[in-house]
């Protein structure tokens, strides 16, 4: 299997003394070339947002944002008239569409937010912006992949307008668990949040990423206790 791994190292960096963000993908200050996106993935942002401090009202569109909630809590608001929290477990989803302004920031004075913004192009543009929010924290990942996004909604998972799948397993060391194949022009991103693997010959670490555009199933063999998500996206929009 032919494979691509990009260290956690190499990610790109951003330091704004309340936000602490790494970029896997260019974003904001940080272009590169080499790293535009992967398919329809355009946007995975590793964010340690400080205390009573985020992100003010600004706008999107046409842009599936996801965000994952590591740690602490988020509070949402947008001009769609939403206003709530999404905690550690729990997952947001901002369909922008044609046109949405939101602000996202840590309420807590004294704990950290720790989470990922992930951004997928749709394949339909100017669809009705909309936000809904879930809560993961009973879904088995022992062992096992939880779908928690899709393009089709199935199994409770959160509905995009992209053909697209983010899954999500926790690994107790010995344990070992398959990527099933996917269809011709498809690949696969895998992230681990934590702990260490080994795929393909090489030993993946924390926040260390595989990208292949292979589409026949692998193996992922974990060396110690692990959390990983897993991108399943188009290499082209449609």
């Amino acid at each position: 299997m032919n494979v691509l791994i990009h260290r956690a190292h190499e990610r790109g960096v951003a330091e704004h003394g309340w936000l602490h963000s790494r970029f896997s993908f260019s974003f904001a200050e940080y272009h590169n070339r080499e790293r535009m996106g992967f398919g329809v993935l355009r946007v995975i942002n590793d964010d340690d947002v400080e205390p009573q401090s985020g992100f003010g009202m600004h706008p999107h569109r046409d842009m599936e944002i996801v965000t994952i909630v590591l740690k602490g809590s988020i509070e949402h608001t947008d001009s769609l008239g939403h206003h709530g929290y999404t905690k550690a477990g729990e997952i947001q989803m901002m369909s922008a569409g044609s046109g949405i302004e939101h602000s996202e920031r840590n309420p807590s004075s004294d704990e950290s937010l720790e989470l990922f913004q992930i951004w997928i192009f749709p394949n339909t543009h100017n669809l009705d912006p909309h936000y809904e929010q879930k809560d993961f924290r009973g879904v088995s990942m022992s062992g096992e992949w939880a779908l928690l996004v899709s393009g089709d909604g199935r199994g409770g998972s959160m509905k995009i307008a992209q053909d697209a799948n983010i899954k999500m397993t926790r690994l107790s060391a010995g344990m070992e668990i398959v990527c099933d194949e996917v269809p011709l022009g498809y690949g696969r991103l895998l992230l681990v949040i934590e702990g260490e693997i080994q795929v393909a010959e090489e030993s993946l670490y924390q926040r260390d990423e595989l990208q292949t555009v292979d589409t026949q199933s692998f193996t992922i063999h974990s060396l110690r206790q692990t959390h990983l998500l897993l991108f399943e996206v188009p290499m082209t929009n449609r």
